[in-house]
């Protein structure tokens, strides 16, 4: 990542180059390091709003977030084309559950 984007009080994206001391590849582990105490992290809210509403996590900057948005993929191996009952009532819980 080169950066966070940031929107400035005209609404303008930015992005902001960011260092520190740990790197992570996936949103859990940055979550977690953020519980321990390692610093701060830029989350989806549906991925934070449990801590947040548990009092965990603290929201920071929410007046410059530029309301950006990441695609979330679902994929699973299928042999043919059926999709079996399970797969389908979890992508359709993914679609309720995660548009936020």
């Amino acid at each position: 990542i080169d950066g966070w984007p940031f929107a400035d009080r005209a609404g303008r994206a930015t992005v902001v180059p960011i260092t520190g001391s740990a790197q992570v590849s996936d949103g859990e582990a940055m979550r977690l390091m953020a519980l321990a105490g390692a610093g701060i992290a830029r989350l989806a809210r549906w991925h934070v709003e449990p801590d947040i509403a548990a009092g965990r996590l603290v929201p920071l900057l929410e007046d410059f977030n530029p309301g950006d948005e990441e695609m979330t993929h679902a994929v699973y191996v299928g042999q043919g084309k059926h999709l079996p009952a399970r797969v389908r009532a979890f992508l359709d819980f993914l679609v309720e559950t995660v548009r936020l």
